[in-house]
């Protein structure tokens, strides 16, 4: 049950404490937090790839600019037959080291 201990700082806490901590850190009653929905979002998966894999798909790799997600595919199917008309790429090929005598 050593997990146990480690749940509350994983799982979410409820909407209402995180109203609450809101509420008193910007001096506003619950009800004015809850009509301006200040509340803290959770985040998005492009968010959690930055965060968890260091993976920023808002910026270019290339030149650096901004980009948008226009898709999100999650149909198998589909993601098959794209990947199908891709063609396989090899690794890059690195030249062996030479050995000095």
């Amino acid at each position: 049950m050593i997990n146990a201990k480690l749940r509350k700082l994983i799982i979410p806490e409820s909407t209402k404490i995180v109203k609450e901590r809101v509420a008193s850190r910007t001096h506003k009653s619950i009800k004015e937090v809850a009509r301006q929905d200040e509340l803290i979002a959770p985040l998005s998966w492009a968010q959690r790839l930055r965060r968890v894999f260091n993976i920023d798909i808002s910026l270019c790799p290339l030149c650096g600019g901004t980009m948008r997600v226009i898709a999100d595919i999650t149909d198998p199917d589909l993601i098959q037959k794209i990947l199908e008309q891709l063609e396989p790429q090899p690794p890059p090929i690195k030249p062996a080291p030479t050995i000095q005598s």
